[in-house]
């Protein structure tokens, strides 16, 4: 798993594939709304974790029993400052998780809370 730098959201969203860490540097000071959507498959063990500056913000785990597939959908607010950071884990214990196209998530960093 490496990590891969996000430098802006100009298309409201990233569409990214695999496992890996992904992240962006904030450029406003405001309220953020941090949210991922993973596609998964049929038994996938996916972990999802938020951090901002390091520390976990929202985290959710797939139970690996699930017999159809469908799309987890995480998601935090919180109050950064200019340069503060996001990160977003994407992992599992699962082999089958590991191909490249059996994970496909949308990130969006936007300014603004939940609504």
């Amino acid at each position: 798993m490496s990590t891969i730098v996000i430098p802006s959201f100009t298309a409201g969203q990233k569409v990214v594939s695999g496992l890996n860490t992904y992240q962006y540097t904030i450029q406003e000071a405001a309220v953020h709304l941090c949210r991922i959507e993973v596609d998964h498959h049929l038994v996938s063990q996916v972990t999802i974790t938020i951090n901002s500056n390091g520390s976990p913000i929202a985290t959710m785990t797939l139970p690996g029993t699930t017999q159809v597939q469908g799309t987890a959908i995480l998601q935090a607010t919180v109050n950064n400052a200019v340069s503060d950071v996001i990160t977003f884990v994407i992992s599992s214990s699962n082999v089958d998780d590991e191909q490249l196209n059996n994970i496909k998530s949308r990130i969006i960093v936007k300014v603004g809370g939940l609504n």
